[in-house]
């Protein structure tokens, strides 16, 4: 297969109708602007709390793991992401309760909500509009609204960031704001580094999507990067319209290390990837190098990449940045517009 199509911005720029490669590019622009948003819903000041849930689901449940695992070392109660109906029993009415859904109709987000206010939690929306917009006018509650027109995919740093401003105010996370300055500069550089202008023979985005065409990627993470190697297998699976699968050490090493066997005709069409990090746990880096090498005869290509940045937030957005450029380069090389997702939409209507 030829790869120049890589190095042709007019072709990509055809199968790209609704300007996915700008909304990459501009993420280091929206979580300057997200973290502001978040920080003008909710006054300084401090807040104990008996737990703190984010409802979502999609790329609108992303931001909940992302800002637990950047913040974990400073958010001082436990932190869930809550991907269905119904809130954990243990969220309380001393509990803080983020209500995410960039359209607003998220059925699932809106029944978290409706359990919310009947438990009597603190809760802060976080929606372009729809029925959580109206909930929290009706209700009183605080909402940060965020641009409509994006896919919720495309809205990571919106989703995201202002969860983190929001803790900071509230005295429940670091110096949030330190972080997403040092973010928002890294992206700036990464986005040079990948665009579509950077030719394939020095974009390590391009080059990564050409390993992975017609083959099966399995991203694994640890720490900071296991929530990356879960956006990577989302947005594959979404703009790609690829099977992809995601998994982190050191759980992986404990089960899936020796599914890598059977069925061999199969596994040939896969591809590893790790997202390795400078500051994981030393015995997470050696279990890497030992997994490698003890796969080496089964697996046909182990593929790596490194984090950009010091602090986890940083870090952490530059996986995505990576993942999220690979999946468009992989949609234009399938010939494919990444934007829609008919299969989703059509779920929704006969869920309706």
């Amino acid at each position: 297969m030829t790869f120049g199509l890589l190095d042709n911005f007019e072709e990509m720029r055809k199968l790209d109708s609704q300007n996915q490669l700008d909304m990459v590019a501009g993420l280091a622009q929206q979580v300057r602007e997200a973290y502001g948003a978040g920080r003008d819903v909710i006054e300084d000041g401090s807040c104990e709390v008996g737990g703190i849930a984010v409802a979502g689901m999609g790329g609108s449940a992303i931001g909940g793991d992302i800002v637990a695992s950047a913040h974990e070392a400073s958010i001082p109660s436990p932190m869930v992401t809550v991907r269905g109906y119904h809130l954990p029993r243990w969220i309380t009415s001393r509990s803080l309760v983020f209500a995410v859904s960039y359209s607003g109709n998220t059925e699932e987000t809106i029944s978290c909500l409706k359990e919310a206010l009947e438990r009597g939690c603190r809760i802060v929306c976080i929606s372009s509009g729809g029925m959580i917009s109206d909930i929290a006018a009706g209700e009183e509650l605080p909402l940060i609204r965020i641009p409509a027109g994006l896919q919720p995919r495309a809205a990571c740093g919106y989703l995201s960031i202002p969860i983190a401003a929001c803790l900071e105010s509230l005295g429940l996370a670091g110096d949030v704001e330190a972080d997403v300055e040092e973010t928002a500069g890294v992206l700036s550089l990464l986005a040079e580094l990948y665009d579509p202008g950077t030719p394939l023979a020095s974009n390590p985005a391009k080059q990564m999507a050409a390993n992975l065409v017609d083959k099966v990627p399995v991203i694994y993470g640890s720490e900071v990067t296991a929530v990356a190697a879960r956006r990577w297998k989302t947005q594959i699976n979404e703009n790609s319209k690829m099977m992809a699968f995601a998994n982190e050490f050191p759980e992986l090493d404990h089960n899936e290390i020796v599914g890598w066997q059977h069925p061999a005709a199969l596994i040939e069409k896969f591809r590893m990837i790790y997202l390795k990090d400078e500051y994981l746990h030393d015995q997470n880096k050696k279990r890497m190098e030992i997994t490698a090498d003890l796969l080496k005869d089964f697996v046909t290509e182990t593929l790596q990449w490194h984090t950009s940045g010091r602090s986890r937030l940083a870090r952490l957005f530059s996986g995505i940045s990576m993942g999220d450029y690979v999946s468009l380069y992989l949609a234009f090389l399938n010939g494919l517009d990444p934007s829609p997702v008919a299969r989703i939409e059509e779920l929704k209507n006969q869920l309706a």
